[in-house]
């Protein structure tokens, strides 16, 4: 029997169960375009959930990052794309589509939303990709809070600007972070900088660090580590430490530049002088017990001051017991430990100590002498007019210079 010969139109139209003639129409995107839309829609609202504002919005102050940039773009396309809106509109927990921007009527209105190259919600060239995380914050440039007791700094600052003005005081360069002291102003990125507070004093990897309470003359604060400070200083091209007025004759200057002038309505208590006595168990240190104090000056309270004496070199590794303490006006921490060292430098402790990582240390700031010469002492240091005596070490006694 004689096969068929099949034509061309029999051949197509033929199933031969390959199904490869079989084209199914190309599934519709727009489904997955708008879940797209409605998803970054919803970033947005996760945004304010968290921030408590819109994006580009907060705080004048805030730096506003890459991927904030992108949503605050996002939801201005939202605003002003209508079909966006609308499909949208019932995902505005916030609000956000209310304030739809009008038509603009002025050239700067025009150039103000002359963005549409990043008006995509879609834009890709906001998703970051193999982009390597950015590094911790440094301490220095955490946010500094408004300072609530900025008066009471005021007239310090006032006090140190016109010193520097008259040569009293000088610009140095910042050199060395033994200098961050309570009391100390410095110069950082141009702003004015008191240390009103070192506490919790520590070494670690035998470095000494402690934590800072900084205010700045633009009415702001920080708490920071010293060694932060420091660091910035050194960074800064600029950055400078503020020399102490001239301490007095002993030091080439006058005596009223030790402690500042009879207090005034401006004078406020910079700080305390404390005299402790060790609670060492050390031989060599027990066997002193009652001539060897410690004569220091802190500008926050005594009890944190010595809490962790028993870690630091300066309190010889041990405990300590205050003895008396004395407030001081206006009194620089910094002349005060120059003066006080240069007073009783005969009487001073000649000892080294390795603190708990091995590094030696002489502690400087104690003193083997008889506690009634001390209570002498101090309030001629308060008032000034120690620098008409000195310490005779061998008459045990504070004798008149003149």
């Amino acid at each position: 029997m004689a096969t068929k010969k099949l034509t061309l139109d029999d051949l197509l139209s033929e199933d031969d169960g390959s199904g490869l003639l079989d084209v199914k129409p190309r599934a519709s995107t727009a489904s997955t375009e708008a879940l797209r839309t409605r998803a970054q829609f919803e970033e947005i609202n996760a945004f304010i959930d968290k921030m408590g504002f819109a994006p580009g919005q907060g705080p004048a102050e805030r730096r506003i990052t890459i991927s904030e940039r992108a949503l605050q773009t996002r939801l201005r396309a939202y605003l002003e794309n209508a079909a966006l809106h609308a499909a949208v509109e019932d995902l505005d927990r916030h609000g956000l589509l209310a304030a739809a921007k009008a038509e603009p009527k002025t050239l700067d209105e025009i150039l103000d939303g002359a963005e549409d190259l990043l008006d995509d919600p879609n834009a890709a060239i906001f998703e970051m990709r193999h982009v390597r995380a950015a590094p911790a914050k440094a301490e220095m440039v955490s946010e500094r809070a408004k300072c609530e007791d900025f008066e009471t700094f005021r007239p310090l600052f006032d006090k140190a600007a016109a010193e520097l003005a008259s040569g009293m005081r000088r610009s140095i360069r910042f050199a060395n972070e033994q200098d961050i002291e309570a009391g100390g102003f410095f110069i950082l990125n141009g702003v004015m900088v008191y240390v009103a507070e070192v506490r919790d004093p520590h070494v670690r990897n035998g470095k000494r660090n402690a934590r800072l309470r900084l205010i700045f003359d633009n009415g702001t604060e920080g708490n920071n580590l010293l060694r932060s400070l420091a660091t910035e200083l050194y960074k800064d091209p600029n950055g400078r430490r503020i020399s102490d007025p001239n301490p007095g004759p002993l030091f080439g200057a006058a005596e009223t530049q030790i402690v500042s002038l009879p207090a005034s309505p401006k004078d406020r208590v910079t700080g305390l002088i404390y005299v402790v006595k060790s609670l060492s168990s050390q031989p060599e240190i027990a066997r002193l017990d009652g001539q060897l104090f410690k004569i220091g000056f802190t500008t926050g309270h005594l009890e944190t001051r010595i809490r962790t004496a028993a870690e630091d070199p300066t309190f010889l590794m041990a405990p300590v017991k205050p003895i008396m303490t004395y407030e001081a006006v206006n009194l620089n921490a910094n002349a005060f430990e120059r003066l006080i060292h240069h007073f009783f430098a005969e009487a001073r402790l000649d000892i080294e100590l390795k603190d708990r990582f091995g590094k030696p240390i002489n502690p400087r700031e104690w003193f083997l002498l008889p506690l009634s010469i001390i209570e002498q002492a101090v309030p001629l240091i308060v008032d000034g007019s120690i620098l008409r005596y000195r310490y005779d070490h061998k008459a045990c006694a504070i004798v008149a210079t003149g």
